[in-house]
């Protein structure tokens, strides 16, 4: 039989930063296929996502006989919706933007955080995560300062991701008494039922939709899997930790999309840029630091 809901721990900043992480591969993955595959309706990349983000976390939920029940249905409203917000925006941006400048737009989601953080969550921030936000920030500038000015309206799109991610964020660390399978299987059922009929409407707007080959299948079942492994894996760590100190440690997925857009898409780093990856790096230290320091206190 499933078993009942257990809230986890909120005293374990080092495992938060550790789930955290373990996201920001699996999402800035999923991205790169997002980016690979621009060339089929932004609708179907998205729809496709949420409903195998859904088939997967079912297939997980049943494995370990977690409960899928939900304990306050506005606060999971809230947050499902708002997290489908943030993948519609996110998928019209990565299919319109290089792939690191639209990663480290919609990884702004941290610097709402900070501040939502405080004013709903009633949450302290430490001088540490405040200087870990500021330098990460100054980084994704010197990161974005060749290219962003041509992102126009996919980047106010790509900010509004940012901003939609933090409030479901914030509303996932209320939810901390649930499951992650239970806050992952609502929230990819939502996104699944809207951005299916955004597929429908693009189809009868444009004409049959484009036949898969196979490359495109396997790049979207592995789309799905990876976002399925960082939602689970996100959905843990704000519940085992301070929301501005797990939203900063997302800032590794810039570094990763830049290595994915060198290596792979052939898009070579300035010198601006390096200098922000070398702050980005500096602003995780800064988190792993502040974790330490936190469980540390907590042992004594």
């Amino acid at each position: 039989m499933p078993t009942a809901p257990e809230p986890l721990r909120r005293d374990a900043p080092m495992r938060a930063i550790a789930f955290m992480l373990t996201g920001a591969v699996s999402f800035a993955t999923m991205n790169a296929l997002a980016r690979g595959m621009r060339h089929l309706p932004w609708p179907m990349l998205g729809f496709s996502r949420a409903l195998l983000g859904l088939v997967f976390a079912l297939a997980v939920a049943r494995a370990r006989g977690a409960s899928l029940a939900i304990v306050d249905r506005r606060r999971m409203w809230q947050r499902s919706l708002a997290g489908t917000t943030s993948m519609l925006c996110t998928f019209y941006a990565l299919t319109h933007m290089p792939l690191a400048d639209a990663t480290a737009l919609l990884n702004t989601t941290p610097l709402w955080i900070a501040a939502l953080a405080w004013i709903a969550l009633r949450e302290t921030v430490s001088p540490r995560v405040l200087t870990a936000l500021a330098v990460a920030f100054a980084g994704v500038v010197l990161v974005e300062r060749p290219g962003l000015s041509g992102g126009g309206f996919a980047g106010l799109v790509a900010l509004g991701a940012g901003c939609a991610g933090a409030l479901a964020m914030i509303n996932l660390r209320r939810l901390s008494g649930e499951t992650p399978e239970a806050v992952v299987v609502h929230f990819s059922a939502t996104a699944a039922a809207i951005l299916g009929a955004l597929s429908l409407r693009w189809f009868v707007a444009h004409g049959a939709p484009p036949s898969l080959g196979w490359r495109d299948a396997a790049g979207v079942l592995a789309m799905g899997a990876t976002a399925t492994l960082g939602q689970l894996a996100i959905t843990r760590a704000y519940a085992l930790d301070k929301a501005a100190r797990v939203g900063a440690a997302g800032w590794i997925q810039v570094v990763i999309a830049l290595a994915i857009d060198a290596v792979v898409f052939g898009r070579r780093p300035e010198g601006t840029v390096l200098a922000g990856i070398a702050l980005l790096l500096g602003s995780g230290a800064l988190l792993v630091d502040d974790a330490r320091r936190a469980q540390r206190a907590l042992q004594v």
